[in-house]
């Protein structure tokens, strides 16, 4: 007979706690109250790319510039190339022209120039030339 008192009793509880809860929650809930109110983040475009040896090696530890086109001597942004040679810049979205260039020691500057339109992603591929000796 205990184990159906127990029973019983633990059933009770657990209704209590779910009417409980539906009573906190319900108001809430229908309020609209519960929602995260967390900002949404800026719209922004992707201006990314690999760097290339001419040999079609892909070279790490290039440094890629980001300037505008109008102003390429004013740097936007600048990063080092990754192992595998890749480069990625967050940029705001819309019309704009940009130009990226890799330098690396002993090869001669690529640059390519790049046209955002929207909130979009563009890859550009910069191929390094050894430096001529003269």
């Amino acid at each position: 007979m205990r184990t159906k008192r127990k029973t019983r009793t633990r059933n009770r509880i657990v209704a209590a706690c779910a009417v409980l809860a539906a009573a906190i929650l319900l108001p809430v809930l229908a309020s609209g109250q519960g929602k995260s109110k967390r900002p949404q983040p800026e719209p922004y475009a992707i201006v990314a790319g690999t760097v290339f040896l001419d040999s079609g090696r892909s070279q790490p530890g290039a440094k890629v510039v980001l300037s505008r086109k109008q102003q390429p001597e004013k740097k936007l942004q600048e990063q080092i190339s990754s192992p595998r040679g890749e480069f990625s810049f967050r940029v705001p979205p819309g019309p704009a022209n940009y130009l990226i260039t890799a330098t690396l020691k002993g090869f001669e500057p690529a640059s390519k120039e790049v046209e955002i339109v929207a909130q979009e992603q563009v890859h550009k591929t910069l191929l390094l030339s050894p430096a001529s000796n003269k």
